[in-house]
């Protein structure tokens, strides 16, 4: 769940007759997610620190399981999304969002092409199956996974969009960079110079994409339900 904003926008969607869990790993996206729901008043939902891949859920408890850009980093999905089935009452649905390949999202494959300016390569990345921001970029691996983890009218389909910013909303695109894929494995083990170098040619790199002051870059991600 994250910080929470997609699950507050279920709870409030669910209503005062239903209820929502959220869960996440990390104690202070759940703490922030718990702040955000006394602050807005939203009262059918809990957050949990916890891990959707191995948590005992009840069985047959849930109607529907959401998560948007989180279950790339499961590090057994077919474990996972079985442990996620068997939580789901029948005729229960799942639905995530993914990220299609870094080609088809430019607001990661720029700023990793400035990484591969400055130190000659691209760093070490998740394999394929390996949990990772693009483990599941591909349309039959996906559709594998959800009929092996028990799941029917499997659906996926491509949703394309375009991240535009100001050059001075360019601030928010580096930061994330900071924080996902190749620019995030190059800050890992680069020295003081080195990530400087790597900084200022990510920033070099998106605002060279500006056309009268707008950077645009494509984003592209699978969108995927099953029953």
């Amino acid at each position: 769940c994250g910080a929470g904003s997609t699950t507050l926008e279920i709870a409030r969607r669910v209503g005062d007759s239903g209820h929502v869990l959220g869960l996440d790993i990390a104690p202070a996206m759940v703490a922030a997610a718990s702040g955000f729901a006394s602050a807005q008043k939203i009262a059918n939902v809990t957050f949990s620190v916890a891990d959707a891949q191995v948590e005992p859920f009840e069985p047959a408890s849930f109607d529907a399981a959401y998560s948007r850009f989180g279950v790339m980093f499961f590090a057994d999905p077919k474990a996972a999304f079985a442990n996620i089935r068997a939580a789901l009452r029948p005729g229960g649905v799942l639905a995530f969002a993914c990220w299609e390949n870094i080609f088809a999202n430019e607001w990661m494959l720029v700023p990793g092409s400035a990484v591969v300016s400055v130190t000659g390569s691209l760093p070490p990345m998740p394999g394929p199956g390996e949990p990772g921001p693009f483990s599941l970029s591909d349309r039959a691996q996906i559709e594998s996974l959800l009929r092996d983890a028990g799941f029917g009218d499997v659906e996926v389909t491509s949703q394309a969009e375009t991240i535009v910013m100001g050059e001075q909303e360019v601030e928010s695109l580096e930061l994330l960079s900071r924080r996902v894929g190749p620019v995030r494995e190059a800050l890992r083990t680069a020295d003081a110079a080195t990530a400087a170098r790597i900084e200022s040619a990510v920033r070099t790199a998106i605002l060279d994409r500006a056309v009268d002051g707008v950077v645009s870059l494509a984003a592209t991600a699978f969108i995927v339900s099953a029953r």
